[in-house]
């Protein structure tokens, strides 16, 4: 049952990262060409220790599901695979839930796109300022479904560029 969940959630994401991806492609076709006072802007790259990501072995769970959501690092993966049994228990299968997950974005129109994506897939969105923002869903559990439904939200606001600020189950 988990496996299911998990593969429906991955087609699911795999389906969602390709459209925005071609999205995205799409628009820096249509961008003007650089000149060259473009050169001359200073571009700041966020750097982060993957020396220390790739050190670390994971279990082939970890790496297996990694390779499904591309853009969630190792260490948040295993985090939350480890919190799974917990989540089963204290949430038993066909128990009603209601899910909230926070992020953070700085382009206003990618915020809108995400918006939109959420809402195409069930969820109920709400601003909560200029940057951040939340998305509702209700859903009855079933084993591994709220793992994945963690994954395929955080990894959708990194696909974007955004910061996954957390989630809450009520």
């Amino acid at each position: 049952m988990f496996r299911r969940t998990i593969g429906t959630a991955l087609a699911a994401a795999v389906i969602t990262a390709a459209a925005l991806i071609i999205k995205k492609l799409d628009e820096q076709t249509d961008k003007p060409a650089e000149t060259e006072e473009d050169d001359d802007k200073v571009n700041f790259v966020d750097i982060v220790d993957e020396d220390e990501e790739q050190e670390k072995k994971y279990p082939a769970e970890v790496t297996e599901i990694a390779e499904v959501y591309p853009y969630l690092k190792p260490a948040f993966i295993a985090e939350q695979l480890a919190r799974n049994d917990a989540f089963n228990r204290e949430y038993p299968e066909d128990t009603l839930i209601t899910i909230c997950h926070k992020a953070k974005f700085e382009d206003p129109a990618v915020i809108e796109d995400y918006l939109r994506i959420a809402s195409d897939n069930g969820y109920e969105t709400e601003k909560i300022n200029e940057n951040e923002n939340q998305i509702i869903k209700k859903m009855f559990t079933t084993e591994g479904a709220i793992l994945s439904d963690i994954y395929n939200v955080s990894n959708q606001v990194a696909a974007l560029g955004g910061t996954y600020e957390g989630y809450k189950i009520d």
